[in-house]
């Protein structure tokens, strides 16, 4: 059995991120019943977008994202800055830092536009254990890892 194709992840993701920015804020983001679907989705996507980047590896694989600051900027808008969980071939699982802003694009073959940046670059990954502490976001990253942007829809 395969899972949903990348673009029905996509328009998943923006489905979540359209019903979030709809709903109530939450001030309590991690009793954000909201914001859920969206992490669930946003993790679901970069499992795809990091299968296909060197210096990932096929045996690494996307396990969530733990929110810790989100922003509305815009009714059609919101940045999220979290931690992404994440398991390799070892049984490891670590934490790297997270930044993504998302935009609910009028383009219905493109439904997003996106920057979404994870991993520190001065740190490396696996750096980071699953139950250890982590600095992010109060230390911000200089220098990200991997970083996906939209094309713009022009090109």
């Amino acid at each position: 059995m395969t899972g949903p194709s990348f673009s029905e992840v996509e328009s998943s993701l923006a489905s979540a991120v359209r019903s979030y920015l709809l709903a109530e804020p939450n001030e309590h983001i991690s009793e954000d019943a909201n914001l859920r679907p969206v992490c669930s989705w946003l993790a679901r996507w970069l499992r795809d977008m990091l299968a296909n980047t060197d210096g990932w590896g096929p045996y690494r694989s996307v396990d969530d994202i733990l929110p810790c600051t989100v922003d509305r900027p815009s009714p059609t808008g919101l940045m999220l800055r979290g931690l992404l969980v994440w398991m390799d071939d070892r049984t490891g699982e670590w934490k790297e830092p997270l930044f993504a802003r998302i935009h609910l694009s009028d383009t219905p073959s493109m439904p997003l536009e996106y920057e979404v940046c994870v991993g520190d670059a001065e740190r490396g990954l696996g750096k980071v254990s699953y139950g250890a502490p982590h600095d992010y976001p109060f230390h911000p990253v200089d220098r990200w890892l991997f970083t996906f942007v939209a094309p713009d829809a022009g090109e």
